[in-house]
């Protein structure tokens, strides 16, 4: 009976470090997807913030022949 009842615990035991272990799987997939996810943003602002410096640039360009042709001095 005693025996029973240890079998009983190991295949409960068994039970959850099985649901325990498929948990932590999916955690890790959702992680490693939000990962992806972030690096993908990531790659979006970095696009974005060349395209700004560049118009940054540009404006000073811009702002500094103006100034020449007006006389003006910053």
């Amino acid at each position: 009976m005693a025996e029973n009842e240890l079998e009983k615990a190991f295949g409960t035991l068994a039970n959850a470090l099985t649901l325990t272990e498929t948990e932590i799987t999916e955690e890790i997939k959702l992680i490693e997807q939000q990962i992806l996810e972030l690096k993908e943003r990531v790659i979006q602002l970095n696009g974005t913030q060349q395209t700004l410096a560049h118009d940054k640039q540009s404006i000073t360009e811009m702002f500094t022949r103006y100034n020449a042709k007006e006389g003006v001095t910053a």
